[in-house]
């Protein structure tokens, strides 16, 4: 050990500066020297963080006291060193560039550069090590996550977590805790998932986050009961999310939004998003293809085999519509409007309706035009096709935006005489409800929503405004 590093370093670790300065001044040269041995850690003090911060702390002073008050950057230089020859800049640099791999979907080639940048850094001590490898150990297990190859990034993804905790590094701990949940809960793995959301629990709870604990207690008991493919939360205005049964009585705005048994892998959802795009530019055959590339990309996720039974109506091709709306139900049952359109797919297949009033429906629930306009709209489309319920539907939105109230509710008693199916039953139902005075037959009526179930976010709806009354 060199005792003048230590004589140097002592006078660092008791703040004074000008002992420090004197000692430079006086071994100037034989400072010079040395430094570049005094820049390999001890071996003895790799591992006791608080010798470690001496120890980096004398380096930096020493550097910077030759830098400032002796005229010499070369100990400064020696510290910063090469960036490019610097193996901890290297290897951020290496894990920017998996990063940016991954973001443009190239898992193979993200898989092929963290296995070697685990291979080229096993080696390596220290802290910038042991910070690093958790980060290098999580981005691999992403990638082959993303490209469902989940049993292979399990094993990565408990390394990550137990690095993570070796070092107390706890958004570490938080980050690959809810990524070991996510993967388990995608491969089916409910006992499992319900383990790692339960220690995510303990976690929030050993740092003040209540909340949180209590919601992945929740989740634990879901993933341990068996959680079902498709169901609706509420998100409240602090944009937590709780479920139905756990719902406190309403003093804000409450949304409803699904929440899946598994999570829609990136390269799906991607492909989805670049289909609604050709899809919104009238390019519907590129838009088909990509929403058929998505459903491969993730066979689990309902949203791609959805969109694509939509671009099959669009496309006139109806019977093949009710095979992707068969599908999406299978996927996730009553996602958003599912079964209404599987049912308008097969009337269009038997041809008991024509495709213009399907272009009619499709207006009335997504198009642009003022209330008076879609009323207009939903009136000339009923004069064709009368006993369709979902025109009375529409028809009651409008009127209700309007704020003709005894209209809209005549409007949905019209459609509920039809005998619809379930899902826009459940909708007639509510919006029949909400158009009504406070009072028996609306507590009935909603009380019949809830229990029919056809539309689950109505349901839903039906549910709050109970609870609110």
């Amino acid at each position: 050990m060199s005792s003048l590093r230590e004589l140097v370093f002592d006078a660092v670790a008791a703040g004074d500066l000008a002992r420090v300065e004197a000692l430079c001044r006086e071994h100037h040269d034989a400072i010079l020297d040395e430094f570049p041995a005094w820049q390999q850690v001890p071996h003895e003090i790799r591992d006791q963080q608080a010798a470690l911060q001496r120890y980096a702390m004398g380096l930096i002073t020493v550097a910077r006291m030759f830098a400032e008050r002796l005229g010499s950057q070369v100990l400064l230089a020696k510290l910063q060193g090469n960036r490019e020859d610097n193996p901890l800049v290297k290897w951020e640099s290496d894990l920017e560039r998996a990063r940016d791999d991954m973001k443009a979907l190239r898992y193979p080639e993200a898989v092929e550069r963290l296995e070697a940048l685990l291979a080229q850094t096993a080696s390596l001590e220290g802290t910038g090590p042991e910070r690093l490898r958790p980060v290098t150990f999580g981005f691999l297990a992403d990638a082959l996550y993303q490209q469902r190859q989940g049993e292979r990034a399990i094993p990565l993804l408990g390394e990550a977590l137990a690095r993570s905790r070796a070092i107390a590094d706890v958004d570490g701990v938080v980050a690959y805790s809810g990524n070991l949940y996510e993967v388990n809960r995608y491969l089916g793995r409910g006992a499992d998932a319900a383990g790692y959301a339960e220690q995510l629990a303990d976690t929030f709870t050993a740092i003040d986050r209540a909340a949180d604990a209590k919601r992945y207690r929740t989740l634990a008991k879901l993933e341990r009961d068996g959680a079902p493919k498709n169901r609706v939360v509420a998100v409240l205005d602090d944009d937590s999310r709780v479920e139905l049964d756990e719902l406190p009585a309403p003093t804000g705005r409450v949304r409803f939004v699904f929440e899946r048994d598994r999570l829609t892998l990136r390269p799906c959802g991607v492909l989805v998003d670049h289909g609604r795009e050709a899809g919104a530019a009238g390019r519907l055959d590129e838009a088909l293809q990509l929403f058929q590339r998505a459903a491969a990309a993730d066979p689990f996720d309902p949203d791609a085999r959805y969109q694509e039974g939509f671009t099959l109506v669009l496309l006139r091709r109806y019977a093949e519509a009710v095979a992707a709306y068969d599908a999406t139900e299978q996927l996730a049952p009553g996602w958003f409007h599912c079964r209404a359109d599987r049912w308008l797919a097969n009337e269009l297949a038997e041809r008991r309706l024509a495709h213009g009033t399907f272009q009619a429906l499709h207006a009335l629930q997504d198009g642009p035009q003022a209330p008076a306009e879609k009323l207009a709209l939903a009136d000339e489309a009923l004069a064709a096709t009368p006993q369709l319920a979902a025109l009375h539907f529409h028809r009651g939105r409008q009127l209700a935006a309007l704020d003709r109230r005894g209209e809209a509710v005549d409007a949905c008693r019209a459609g509920l005489a039809t005998d619809p199916e379930p899902d826009i039953h459940t909708r007639l139902l509510v919006a029949l409800a909400a158009a009504l005075e406070p009072g028996t037959e609306r507590s009935a009526l909603l009380a019949q929503a809830i229990e029919l179930r056809g539309n689950l976010i109505a349901a839903a709806s039906a549910a709050v405004m109970l609870m609110a009354r």
